[in-house]
């Protein structure tokens, strides 16, 4: 009889506890997910829809991405030789002036040197004479056509008068047709000799319409040096008083809006590079900046000396930044022609030398599978094994289930 009231007690004492466990996880919502949530012994996790949603587990579509290897070289900045430019003399002569200072940056029109020669003096002294032959030509021309318009005008009132033969007027008046055209031929052969003078000084850099403002008694010698258009000077030849011939450039011109970056390449890195490839140039003349471009060229052999082949890219210099010269480090990003699946930071754990994601099965059921990691990828990894393209993997709120698989083995192992 006592044995039984034991036994009784017992149970009731089971049941009430049971309905006390009963009643807390219904009034706690987070231990009746708890409760709802089973783990088993492998690696697969089961989460009921509530535990889901308040993990609030991101589904993720695996998708393929290609690597990008990275290439530390070294590279120079040099002048785009498609914008350079040399300046001549076309006469030899003296050099009287120099303007220009190494690095200086030149506009159209800018006069740079001047060069005294013997061949503009000429050619200007031979102007001056025939414009002053041509001014007496033409005085003396108008002369004989006013007198010859007096006397064709005196004959005439004589022959009026019955004086003059009818045979003498005609011949005043052809000899004052004549007077007209030789003044109007003076006139004409004074604007050809002005136009012939002014294309060859022109030439030699001299405009005769200024130089004439000085009056034609004084005869010029130098010839400006003037740039044709924009750019810095890179290179220098001359000096006051050199002596320069026409097949000698005096000032060497770049155009360095643009530039060329040539950039070393060893033999093993050769294959990892090709045109239209992206490339970082930093450079210690400039810290904190970063430079960037496309490779348009790569050398088909190695140089002789260095054994190493060139690539060249090109870079934007609007702000003249960079200067031939400056060497630096640079970055080639490199593509790799086979795709990896690509997995965010946010989907991957581990756990000791252990790298796994969990795999969406549906209906709440999570497997884990252990990957590979291949390539770093902006936030992620590209995955060399473990999972395939368009599976289903869990990416924020996977820690959760992580957390539920350590607890379940855990358990297993008490």
């Amino acid at each position: 009889m006592k044995l039984q009231s034991i036994i009784i007690c017992i149970i009731s004492f089971t049941v009430a506890l049971g309905t006390i466990v009963l009643v807390c996880a219904c009034s706690r919502p987070e231990l009746a997910t708890k409760l709802s949530s089973s783990v088993t012994p492998s690696s697969q996790v089961r989460l009921s829809r509530q535990a889901q949603d308040m993990a609030q587990l991101e589904i993720l579509i695996v998708k393929p991405r290609y690597s990008q290897s990275k290439i530390i070289t070294t590279g120079e900045i040099k002048a785009d030789e498609n914008r350079v430019f040399h300046i001549n003399s076309i006469v030899p002569g003296r050099v009287s002036k120099d303007n220009v200072v190494l690095g200086n940056a030149i506009k159209p029109g800018d006069q740079l040197a001047v060069i005294e020669n013997l061949e503009l003096a000429r050619t200007y002294g031979d102007y001056i004479h025939q414009a002053h032959q041509n001014e007496i030509d033409i005085a003396q021309a108008q002369a004989r056509l006013d007198l010859a318009k007096k006397t064709a005008q005196r004959l005439e009132k004589l022959n009026k008068e019955g004086i003059v033969a009818e045979k003498d007027l005609l011949t005043a008046e052809t000899q004052q047709k004549i007077c007209e055209i030789n003044l109007e031929g003076f006139k004409e052969h004074k604007i050809h000799t002005k136009a012939e003078a002014k294309s060859l000084l022109a030439a030699y850099g001299v405009l005769l319409d200024k130089e004439e403002k000085q009056g034609l008694s004084h005869i010029s010698s130098g010839s400006p040096i003037v740039s044709p258009k924009a750019g810095v000077v890179i290179k220098k030849n001359v000096t006051v008083g050199d002596v320069v011939n026409p097949t000698e450039p005096l000032y060497v011109v770049a155009d360095l809006s643009q530039v060329w970056l040539d950039i070393a390449v060893y033999d093993k890195d050769l294959g990892k590079i090709k045109e239209g490839q992206s490339i970082i140039f930093r450079s210690d003349s400039v810290p904190g900046t970063v430079f960037k471009g496309t490779i348009s060229y790569i050398q088909p052999a190695a140089g002789d000396t260095t054994r190493t082949f060139l690539a060249r890219a090109i870079l934007p210099n609007q702000e003249l930044i960079l200067k031939p010269g400056m060497f630096g480090q640079v970055e080639i990003t490199g593509g790799n022609n086979n795709p990896y699946p690509y997995l965010p930071d946010r989907a991957l754990q581990k756990y000791g030398d252990e790298t796994f994601v969990f795999i969406d099965q549906g209906d709440g059921s999570f497997i884990k599978r252990t990957v590979t990691l291949g390539d770093r990828l902006d936030d992620g990894y590209l995955i060399k094994e473990g999972i395939g393209s368009s599976e289903h993997i869990v990416g924020s709120g996977s820690f959760k289930l992580k957390s539920e698989l350590l607890k379940s083995e855990i358990n297993n192992e008490e």
